[in-house]
């Protein structure tokens, strides 16, 4: 196999039940896109089947990250990024929840000159279908971010991104957050960095047994934008 177009990152941990029927399906949308790509599973530390699935799927196509202990979401895609040999990266969350049609939509943006491109739930032609709670506390968070942080961007914090390696890994490595804050931190230091960052519409579908811990890391993030306002401003 030759140099991909681009390299797509799944950060997993503890995705047992989902990963091969969804590792599956993005080779096959990439496939079918006639995309030159490699698709690399960060697994991060996980206390269940996933790391034995993940080397089961191992092929020329598809690479294996792997951590002994859990280290975060940050990491597991600062790892994946490093290794990746794609001159564009796409990470997204392994319960696809942000449907793997729009890879297509990312990487025109790409070719059209961006240096990241991301997937908006909060755009006028987005389709997003989540609880109410939910939604509530990701628009507050967002707001917050372009408040106090300065941000122009609508989502921080949908998992379906796509960025130019030369251009962001050297941002990827100062990024001092290691869970849910990591994509917002990410994005601020972007844009303060002047990269062309677009969004895009897309579908998205809240995933029935999301990691996602809406108090403890409603709170987390909370308390992460604050520490990084206070010490970077």
């Amino acid at each position: 196999m030759g140099t991909p177009a681009v390299s797509v990152i799944l950060p997993v941990y503890n995705e047992e039940r989902i990963l091969e029927r969804n590792v599956k399906r993005l080779a096959e949308t990439l496939e079918a896109g006639g995309i030159g790509y490699e698709i690399i599973i960060s697994e991060d530390g996980s206390t269940d089947n996933t790391a034995a699935i993940a080397h089961s799927l191992e092929s020329e196509k598809i690479r294996i990250i792997h951590e002994k202990k859990r280290a975060g979401k940050g990491t597991a895609i600062r790892n994946a990024a490093s290794a990746a040999t794609g001159e564009v990266v796409i990470f997204m969350d392994a319960d696809l929840s942000s449907d793997v049609k729009h890879i297509e939509e990312l990487m025109e943006v790409m070719g059209e000159g961006a240096d990241i491109a991301i997937g908006s739930r909060y755009l006028k032609k987005s389709r997003a279908r989540r609880n109410r709670v939910r939604h509530f506390a990701s628009k507050s968070f967002n707001f917050l971010v372009r408040l106090l942080l300065g941000s122009k961007l609508r989502d921080h914090q949908c998992g379906f991104k796509a960025f130019r390696k030369k251009s962001v890994l050297p941002i990827i490595d100062r990024i001092e957050n290691k869970e849910w804050f990591w994509d917002a931190e990410l994005l601020v230091r972007a844009q303060r960095k002047g990269l062309k960052i677009e969004e895009i519409p897309i579908e998205w579908k809240e995933a029935p047994d999301s990691k996602f811990r809406l108090l403890d890391d409603t709170l987390h993030m909370a308390y992460s934008l604050l520490s990084f306002k206070l010490k970077n401003g």
